[in-house]
């Protein structure tokens, strides 16, 4: 059971990862900065 949960806490992780690199592409005015701005996310998510 508990990993089962585990494995559902990792699935929502990547998915709220995956929403907010969606949300700096949709954000930014070229991809340099949304490539810059994914790095610092991923970096802090460390």
């Amino acid at each position: 059971m508990e990993e089962e949960y585990g494995e559902v806490i990792r699935d929502l992780a990547e998915e709220n990862q995956t929403r907010k690199i969606l949300e700096i592409l949709n954000e930014c005015s070229d991809m340099e900065e949304a490539k810059r701005k994914a790095r610092e996310l991923l970096k802090n998510e460390r």
